[in-house]
């Protein structure tokens, strides 16, 4: 019995102390954190927004990202906390070596349009569970005046949505036909002009022709060409002498 009562006295100092070191260290102060291990802690929880020092997205009532940081600011941050982290600046430092590989790292991320989708996805996803977590929180009359509001909003945000469809649809089939109109005229005009192309292809050919008949047109009657008067010659020469052979013969003969 004696020994029963001794362990619960011991296990109730034992907890008392416990109490003791948990409240002493809730009021020790917190020791502020260096840029290094901010960057590098926020880099273990995956929380690349703030390891930037950027703002963490919301959801919308349809569950999709809410964020309202331009490249211009994300690269504008991630300069800020390289030049304190970088390895020029901290030689020897090994912590703000790592903290500046991984604040490049998640740079990229951000910055590279498929990974960010990711990202701010998955950060939309743990808004809406927190979100989700506080109306579970709330009394029923509050909940369901909550959920009403949700559901109208997240209704004419699927309007809004449809509506925006539609005009991007119309805008689209409007390029398209303004490229069809467009290819049509340009292959209309490729083609008048093909046709002048011919047009003058031809008219000089005929003049061509026309030329060349001034210039060698047929020979007059009673003209004759050169070969006809050297083959006139030679038979003239021909018929000469064979009646000079007729009138030489021998007088025997």
């Amino acid at each position: 019995m004696a020994k029963a009562s001794f362990e619960r006295m011991a296990a109730k100092l034992a907890t008392d102390e416990e109490k003791a070191d948990a409240a002493a260290r809730k009021a020790e102060p917190a020791v502020p954190l260096t840029a290094a291990q901010r960057i590098l802690k926020a880099w273990e929880i995956k929380d690349y927004f703030s390891l930037l020092g950027l703002p963490e997205p919301e959801a919308d009532e349809l569950g999709r990202p809410v964020w309202s940081c331009t490249e211009v600011e994300v690269g504008k941050a991630y300069r800020k906390l390289s030049i304190v982290v970088h390895p020029d600046k901290n030689p020897g430092d090994d912590e703000a070596r790592r903290a500046f590989e991984v604040l490049n790292k998640a740079h990229r991320m951000l910055k590279d349009p498929t990974s960010r989708e990711d990202v701010l996805r998955g950060a939309a996803d743990k808004a809406r569970r927190k979100r989700e977590q506080q109306e579970a929180a709330a009394d029923l009359d509050t909940r369901m005046r909550m959920n009403a509001a949700k559901n109208d909003r997240a209704r004419e945000m699927r309007k809004q949505e449809g509506q925006g469809l539609q005009s991007h649809i119309l805008e689209q089939m409007r390029k398209r036909q303004e490229e069809v109109k467009r290819r049509a005229e340009a292959a209309a005009k490729a083609a008048a002009a093909r046709g002048g192309r011919r047009s003058e292809d031809s008219d000089d050919e005929e003049e061509r022709g026309q030329g060349a008949g001034v210039h060698m047109g047929p020979a007059k009657p009673g003209a004759r060409t050169a070969a006809q008067a050297e083959g006139s010659d030679e038979d003239e020469d021909a018929a000469a002498a064979a009646r000079n052979k007729r009138r030489k013969k021998p007088a025997f003969m």
